[in-house]
């Protein structure tokens, strides 16, 4: 089998599974009576593991492989997801969170390191495209599942998942993948400079979107709840935000006329704190479907942006494929920590406002950082012609 069609079903099998326990995990804590403050807590210590083991793993999958890292870290998560049916209150369950995520970074920034090894910019490009296609996919499967499988048992998602990346850990200790030699760039000279230029902004847009996209999976399940949701019904919300994510990625994967220009990831951003905006006034479903829809469509372009311009930029891919998830484990770190915050001192649609708020300094702050590249551009070429220009 081909690596890159390994990676596409490896994804569906990971991402599908720990969607399912992302879902169900604050569903089971609220069992055992938790507020909004143990929801954030819980989302925050998990994050804070997640980014510890993104920064720590890179240096143990260059030294022992990526396929041999993956393979250890995704049997001790299925051992681990067997755990959680077992719990009996909150601080186990923030226990087996950090737990999961810790050992859940040991997949993720090495399966994207693997995948873009020695690729050039337009292999590259379509790589991840396959593979932010798998994510989104497992955006919609994974909470449908797990919603549905809670419904019907709260112990069941746990099972599923537990199978599922189990399987997957043992299909990686069995099978062998012919890898690319080293000595092939990963990015084009001429792409590599302009990489790391946006790589910043990229890394800030998406910040600010999972910051929000936290938030949104830790709280929005006990707000539902609260208000009469079904956990299937809920289930079926958050899906929106995978359909709108697939959507985007397909798009992405069909031009590169994004690439290199802050426009595309403003506007979505825009379009961003409108869907919020319906958390913070909405009273329907309809409402907060719009707003998973318009959440989607951001955290497909800002993604896809960091993963692609963090493996574009040159360099040890494996080191700055850590770093993009550890940006995304730092949204989940502050995201629901400040918001259940939020939520217990200003009232349960508090943290959507937060979040908004978030987006419009972020989208503050990458415009300062793209005009400062633009300037940079502008000496450059202004150098250059007075340096061609010299007798």
């Amino acid at each position: 089998m081909k690596k890159e069609s390994y990676v596409f079903f490896a994804t569906l099998a990971m991402d599908t599974s720990s969607r399912m326990v992302s879902l169900c995990t604050p569903l089971l804590a609220l069992r055992f009576g938790a507020s909004y403050g143990d929801l954030g807590l819980i989302g925050a210590a998990g994050a804070l593991a997640y980014i510890t083991g993104c920064l720590t793993y890179r240096k143990l999958a260059d030294r022992i492989g990526y396929q041999r890292c993956m393979a250890v870290s995704t049997g001790l998560v299925a051992a681990i997801t067997l755990l959680y049916p077992w719990a009996s209150r909150v601080a186990h369950i923030a226990a087996l969170s950090v737990a999961t995520a810790l050992l859940a970074s040991g997949y993720w920034p090495v399966v994207q390191a693997w995948l873009g090894h020695g690729r050039s910019r337009r292999d590259l490009l379509l790589a991840l495209s396959h593979f932010n296609l798998a994510i989104a996919l497992c955006s919609i499967l994974g909470p449908v599942a797990g919603g549905a499988l809670y419904g019907a048992g709260f112990t069941l998602p746990f099972w599923v998942a537990a199978c599922g990346i189990g399987a997957l850990s043992l299909s990686m200790f069995a099978l062998r993948f012919e890898e690319i030699s080293l000595a092939a760039p990963a990015a084009s000279p001429a792409s590599a400079p302009d990489a790391r230029s946006f790589l910043h902004i990229a890394w800030v847009a998406n910040f600010a979107t999972y910051f929000a996209v936290s938030n949104l999976r830790s709280l929005f399940p006990k707000f539902a709840t609260d208000i009469g949701v079904s956990p299937g019904t809920l289930g079926l919300l958050m899906a929106l935000m995978g359909l709108t994510q697939f959507v985007t990625f397909y798009l992405i994967a069909r031009t590169d006329r994004w690439q290199f220009r802050l426009i595309p990831i403003a506007a979505l951003q825009g379009l961003g704190v409108a869907g919020l905006a319906m958390f913070v006034v909405g009273e329907s479903s309809g409402a907060f479907a719009a707003g998973f829809l318009a959440m989607g469509a951001l955290a497909g372009v800002t993604f896809a942006a960091s993963s692609f311009y963090s493996l574009c930029a040159g360099g040890a891919g494996s080191r700055r494929a850590g770093l993009h998830e550890a940006v995304v484990g730092s949204g989940f770190l502050l995201g629901p920590l400040t918001g259940g915050l939020a939520a217990e001192r200003l009232g349960p649609r508090a943290p959507y406002l937060l979040c908004a708020g978030v987006m419009l300094c972020a989208l503050g702050l990458q415009t300062y950082l793209y005009r400062k590249i633009r300037r940079t551009a502008r000496g450059a070429g202004k150098q250059a012609a007075e340096c061609g220009g010299a007798p």
